[in-house]
């Protein structure tokens, strides 16, 4: 087995992602590894999944001494789990999506190996876990860390997202220069790290439409985004910006775009490929990989869930974790 153990956490019974953790188990890359993966959840959901998609994995169950096997699907068991419909999620089973995250957390935590993360519902866990707000902010707040990124790629386009889950008339407020040059600093890490780019070459965007016009459309570009450029320039990164959120993505040549919001992103990347779109969370003291996409509770039932993103998280969880 691997020294560093990869966790793995499925999210909601009722959704999509069991099912797109299964296919995934169909990939030679995957099947000769087994032996790194250790999912944690409840047998029975797999199980059930193994059963409905027709597959006749083995599932080895194991305990905190991890006595993981290459022919099986090794399964930490977690209890908990009520009897549960798909694409109908449950608030009576928010307590065991929440306890497989935070078992799975501590355990990538303990290791300093990998967490891979299916989707939750966030509605369902905030009848637990008052609001919320999705795992980047959760794990960020159990491990205490003092800054998180939300980091998207689909292995040719790499984006940070500076402010994430808040109110687009909040996001004003909240950037800062202190905050660009820290999530700068952990994308540019993560680039070289995760995907090996030395001296990150990346674009910075404006806030306002155009980058503000020289303060014609607003004025965060001039009062707060330049100066963190110019900061991160006198410290011999290569920042480039602010950049108009319009021509960036069409212009190209940058290995990675930081973006000042969510929506100011995000659908570029999902355009361009929505299917091998990961979300990976930096800051940690573990890196934490997942889908990017939600619980598809109204496809759950057919069983027809693209399964490519859980591949992608996979195979860069074994590509940054293997012994």
């Amino acid at each position: 087995m691997t020294s560093k153990p990869i966790f793995i956490s499925l999210g909601d019974p009722s959704g999509i992602g069991p099912e797109v953790f299964v296919k995934s188990l169909s990939n030679p890359e995957i099947q000769k590894k087994l032996s790194s993966f250790v999912v944690v959840a409840s047998q029975t959901v797999l199980q059930e999944t193994i059963k409905n998609l027709g597959k006749n994995y083995k599932i080895n169950p194991v305990s905190d001494q991890f006595n993981l096997v290459s022919d099986s699907i090794n399964v930490l068991h977690v209890d908990g789990c009520v009897e549960y419909e798909l694409g109908f999620p449950q608030k009576d089973n928010a307590k065991y999506i929440l306890k497989c995250l935070s078992k799975a957390a501590d355990l990538a935590n303990e290791y300093k190996s990998c967490l891979v993360t299916g989707p939750v519902n966030k509605k369902i866990l905030s009848c637990v876990q008052k609001d919320f707000s999705g795992h980047t902010d959760f794990l960020k707040d159990r491990f205490n860390s003092d800054e998180v990124l939300m980091y998207m790629s689909n292995g040719t386009l790499h984006l940070g997202i500076i402010t994430t889950h808040i109110p687009l008339m909040e996001v004003p407020s909240a950037i800062s220069k202190e905050l660009i040059v820290k999530k700068f600093h952990l994308l540019n890490n993560g680039l070289q790290n995760i995907f090996n780019i030395t001296n990150p070459k990346i674009a910075v965007l404006g806030l306002n439409p155009h980058a503000g016009e020289s303060g014609q459309i607003g004025k965060e570009e001039e009062i707060i985004i330049t100066p963190a450029i110019n900061e991160l320039k006198d410290s011999g990164y290569c920042a480039i910006g602010p950049i108009s959120a319009d021509t960036a993505f069409s212009v190209g040549g940058y290995d990675a775009i930081l973006s000042m919001y969510h929506d100011q992103a995000l659908p570029v990347v999902k355009t361009l490929d929505f299917n091998k779109t990961v979300n990976i969370t930096l800051g940690l003291p573990f890196l934490r990989v997942s889908v990017d996409h939600g619980t598809a509770e109204n496809i759950a039932h057919e069983f027809s869930a693209n399964n490519e993103s859980m591949l992608e998280a996979l195979k860069i969880s074994l590509n940054n974790y293997e012994a």
